[in-house]
């Protein structure tokens, strides 16, 4: 009983914590909005070990997608092309790095 609230509490100020770190950075990208009429630092201008991070980390995210798909539990069971946790998975890890490019492109 007590674990499960200490877990509770764990992860409700964890999410807390990436909210409050989520509205600094759009603080941040708004004030740059208005200093430079860019949101972020624009592809040609990045330094060359940002530009191989972000390339590496979308690699990994689709990596780490087809070996959920083929090899972990959540992978779907023979005869089937797909279940609903890989579904979900999926369309998050593709709007995240559709979201994250639309950012660099404005």
């Amino acid at each position: 009983m007590v674990e499960g609230l200490v877990v509770a509490a764990v992860v409700i100020l964890y999410i807390g914590f990436e909210f409050g770190l989520l509205t600094l950075i759009l603080k941040g990208a708004k004030e740059n909005k208005t200093k430079t009429s860019r949101r972020l630092m624009p592809w040609s201008s990045m330094a060359p070990i940002q530009k191989t991070t972000i390339i590496a980390l979308y690699s990994l995210m689709i990596v780490f997608f087809f070996w959920l798909y083929n090899y972990s539990i959540l992978g779907p069971k023979p005869g089937e092309l797909y279940n609903f946790e890989i579904l979900l998975i999926g369309v998050g890890i593709i709007l995240s790095i559709v979201g994250s490019l639309w950012m660099l492109r404005t």
